[in-house]
């Protein structure tokens, strides 16, 4: 269902959706459908002006066989605000109704417009890697429970026999400490194989962590200098992926990991080719891995080509998306399996290649001579990768009476706020586009002022840095000099005063998202 940007109501939300239900009762769940995706009461409750301007529309019915049938329903386009609201719009409490299968959808204009989608893409990819005119050939590092050192004597090996893409597994998930370690380890052998060859093999590590921890992983990789990272966007969050990728200009290899729970009931979920070809590439990635039909899991071949053709068609202003079929892909299936999937797709052999009877290094130079034989290829020098941009500053000056070079200061509260008297504050980390958690703020008291008496959920630290301060925490009173550290807890009540006649001044590190501050129990 190729999208007419030029038809009247075109920035709409239209979802194709099959229904397995008999077909004198298709009607009544597609206008269900529309109703519980939008408003959610019952529909004899519904105000004429919500009818015509919130709820769905239902405007088409096809049979689609002796009891299934295609229902065509749109929503407004301020439901695909951002990538979160758009998976709510398509099948949120659908997903609930028996028998409701999303098969095709065409994104608004206003959300393609929001989104970065790839930040490499095809072509992309093929600068940073140098090589033209032929699929890639990516592995994968494993079992999980090797060592170190035996995970990067893969990924050297298959950087000598000329591969395109290391990857680790998607199994390997470690603490912080451990998943740098193996990271360093194996793009120290990736590195010294390319110094061998004088190609460069791509090395992209696992990035799998609890969520408050995900985007450490993905600014270490940056940080390091490396081409990219692999993520299970299902595993995630789809849009927790949107936002690394809009964040970090890596490559993001995406694994389809836990997609299967939604695509593989014929009569339910979301088809292959809309959640691992358009909403995967919607979140930014670069490369889409899926199994094809071969391997272990033999994926449908039209749910193969769907994928494959909405990863690389027209798509807003978004860059076009890798293909790369998986799955147990066998040593002599890969040249035909190449010339299936296209010149611009990404081969990725596991099992098959670690267990090669010439050895890894051997097997991924033959298996890259079949390829060329078929394609030919055309190298050039690989293209530097783009530096994550500067988040502001790494040094800030200071300068004479406690101010610092590009940070005025600001008021304090806006009016109508708590009560406070003769305070300064100035922003320095944390509101200038730094990856930070939290911000870092000065605040300075005049002789007799005071901040806000307040309370709030978060955790703060307050670290004394001029003159002398009292603290007043839940009613006890404490004395606050120039590098004494407190820490205010959540929900005690707190306010910091001066009761001498010279400015008394403190840092403040605080949540970089927060509640706003609450009057005392006792206000």
């Amino acid at each position: 269902m190729a999208p007419d940007h030029s038809a009247p109501g075109a920035d709409r939300i239209r979802v194709r959706y099959r229904l397995e239900t008999p077909p004198d009762q298709a009607d009544q769940l597609a206008r269900a459908i529309a109703v519980e995706q939008t408003v959610e009461i019952p529909d004899r409750i519904i105000p004429p002006r919500i009818r015509r301007e919130v709820v769905g529309e239902v405007e088409s019915l096809t049979r689609a066989g002796p009891a299934a049938t295609e229902a065509t329903i749109s929503y407004p386009p301020e439901f695909a605000g951002n990538l979160s609201e758009l998976l709510g719009v398509l099948y949120g409490n659908a997903s609930m109704l028996t028998g409701v299968r999303v098969v095709d959808f065409e994104p608004p204009i206003s959300l393609l417009e929001r989104l970065s989608g790839p930040n490499h893409g095809v072509l992309g990819l093929r600068r940073l890697r140098g090589i033209h005119g032929r699929p890639l050939v990516a592995t994968a590092l494993k079992p999980r429970g090797s060592s170190n050192e035996e995970l990067a004597a893969l990924a050297a090996a298959f950087a000598r026999g000329g591969g395109d893409l290391v990857k680790d597994d998607q199994n390997l998930n470690d603490d912080f400490v451990t998943f740098r370690a193996r990271v360093l380890a194996c793009a120290h052998a990736v590195d010294r194989a390319n110094e061998a060859t004088g190609s460069r093999c791509l090395y992209l590590p696992h990035a799998g962590a609890p969520a408050e921890e995900l985007e450490r992983y993905v600014a270490f990789v940056a940080e390091a200098g490396l081409p990219g990272v692999l993520v299970c966007p299902m595993l995630v969050g789809l849009d927790a992926v949107r936002m690394l990728a809009a964040r970090y200009p890596l490559v993001f290899m995406a694994h389809p990991s836990f997609s299967g729970a939604f695509t593989n009931a014929p009569g339910q979920g979301i088809s292959h080719g809309v959640l691992l070809g358009t909403l995967f590439r919607l979140a930014g990635a670069d490369i889409s891995v899926y199994p094809g039909p071969r391997g272990r899991f033999g994926y449908p071949e039209a749910a193969v080509r769907d994928i494959q053709t909405r990863l690389r068609a027209p798509l807003g202003g978004l860059r076009r998306a890798w293909p790369s079929p998986a799955g147990g892909l066998a040593c002599d299936e890969v040249t035909d399996a190449a010339v299936e999937s296209g010149r611009d797709a990404v081969l990725l052999i596991g099992g098959a290649l670690l267990s090669h009877p010439f050895g890894l290094e051997d097997g991924a130079r033959a298996l890259l001579d079949g390829i060329r034989a078929e394609f030919g290829e055309t190298a050039a020098p690989p293209e530097p990768m783009a530096a994550a941009e500067a988040d502001g500053p790494s040094r800030l000056a200071f300068e004479s009476d406690w101010q610092w070079t590009g940070r005025p200061g600001s008021p304090y509260k806006d009016a109508g706020d708590l009560a406070f008297r003769g305070v300064r504050r100035v922003e320095l980390v944390g509101r200038f586009g730094e990856r930070s958690g939290s911000d870092l703020r000065y605040f300075e008291v005049e002789p007799g002022g005071y901040t806000s008496h307040e309370r709030h959920l978060h955790t703060h630290v307050v670290i004394g840095a001029r003159g002398e301060g009292v603290l007043v925490l839940d009613g006890r009173r404490m004395p606050l000099r120039p590098h004494d550290i407190a820490c205010v807890g959540p929900l005690e009540s707190h306010q910091l005063r001066n009761e001498t006649d010279h400015p008394f001044g403190f840092y403040c590190v605080v949540d970089h998202h927060r509640d706003p501050p609450m009057p005392p129990r006792d206000a």
